[in-house]
């Protein structure tokens, strides 16, 4: 195996948050790895974007806004676009709300020297928001640390927590260009559903780490979302993004091998409590291959609003979705075209 010493291109989504966006900044100014240029990939207010790249007088940071507001999904997604735009091979998201210690970039690239790997999934802090644009409360709880044991994955393997939780973070994941997953995910325009999708379409072998290595905004998507649809459509959207992850925990459960789904769910490598797996394996109407852990009141609540969920068909969201066009005099047909593509798969 060749060692190698890469240009990281790090790409920052960001969107009106330029207090935040300055401290994730300041996190990659302070990496102790040098070799890296950072595009900025700007939704929003490009002055104010402008004057904190300013401020930082730094050559490796290059400002691009978007022609058009692409909302967090699509902004998100190309960050995640497979082509390099300053001819880097390693890559790696910052999102603006989120920041890096300083060894993020060296590890990583250590990591996947060692390993051969070309994804790596590392751990992240929690901080407890206290205002919109200003830094929190970082707790001791960790994004990914009940997620999987720290070393190599098969990507089948890797994608088993899907059954209970999501178990990726988008500004601690870091990929090699050769790889053959695609994280873009800019077919789905729910940035959190995308999330879940980036997952379950990993491909490669893949490092977990379970050590943090950088900070999560907890709450993120809230303040990302508010600015990019009317209110009244979000609890439709819930049940679109519901009934997508639910489907794909069938697909996720249907790729254990026959006759294997016990050893495979109940294995050490996976640090979350039994019970939790199990609650997941029974939202997605699936069954659990070994003695419940579960009281039968939440057995059968599981079962009912898992049935409800999964007999619900596509038309009767896109009937609500229509109902509320002809109130409110809007066209939802460009924004429901990404949900029917990852549902009606399913049905």
């Amino acid at each position: 195996m060749t060692l190698s010493a890469p240009l990281v291109e790090v790409r920052v989504p960001t969107f009106n948050r330029s207090g935040l966006l300055r401290r994730a900044l300041e996190s990659l100014l302070a990496q102790t790895w040098s070799d890296w240029r950072a595009i900025v990939l700007d939704d929003g207010n490009g002055e104010r974007t402008r004057d904190v790249l300013d401020d930082l007088r730094d050559r490796r940071l290059v400002h691009r806004p978007n022609e058009a507001r692409l909302g967090a999904a699509r902004n998100i997604g190309q960050a995640f676009s497979t082509g390099s735009h300053v001819g880097s091979t390693h890559f790696a998201v910052l999102e603006d709300d989120n920041f890096w210690h300083r060894e993020f970039l060296a590890r990583n690239v250590g990591i996947m020297n060692a390993h051969d790997v070309r994804i790596i999934q590392s751990n992240q802090w929690i901080e407890e928001p206290e205002a919109r644009d200003t830094p929190g409360k970082i707790s001791s709880s960790t994004t990914l640390g009940d997620c999987h044991a720290e070393g190599r994955w098969r990507a089948e393997q890797f994608k088993v927590p899907l059954l209970w939780r999501l178990p990726i973070s988008n500004s601690a994941l870091f990929w090699r260009i050769d790889s053959r997953s695609n994280l873009r995910a800019d077919d789905v325009s729910d940035a959190v559903l995308q999330e879940w999708v980036r997952a379950f379409r990993i491909r490669d072998d893949i490092y977990f780490l379970s050590e943090p290595l950088g900070v999560w905004r907890s709450g993120a998507m809230d303040s990302h979302s508010s600015a990019v649809g009317p209110h009244w459509r979000r609890f439709n959207g819930f049940l679109r993004r519901e009934k997508a992850i639910q489907a794909m925990r069938r697909v996720v459960y249907r790729s254990i091998d026959r006759g294997n789904e016990g050893a495979e769910l109940l294995s050490g490598r996976f640090p979350a409590p039994i019970a939790i797996r199990e609650e997941g394996v029974r939202r997605a109407l699936l069954g659990w291959p070994a003695q419940s852990r579960l009281a039968w009141r939440r057995r059968v609540e599981l079962f009912a609003k898992a049935s409800v969920l999964r007999l619900s068909p596509l038309a009767l969201f896109e009937a609500l979705e229509h109902e509320l066009a002809a109130l409110m005099g809007v066209d939802f047909d460009q924004a429901s075209r990404p949900w029917r593509a990852v549902l009606a798969a399913q049905e």
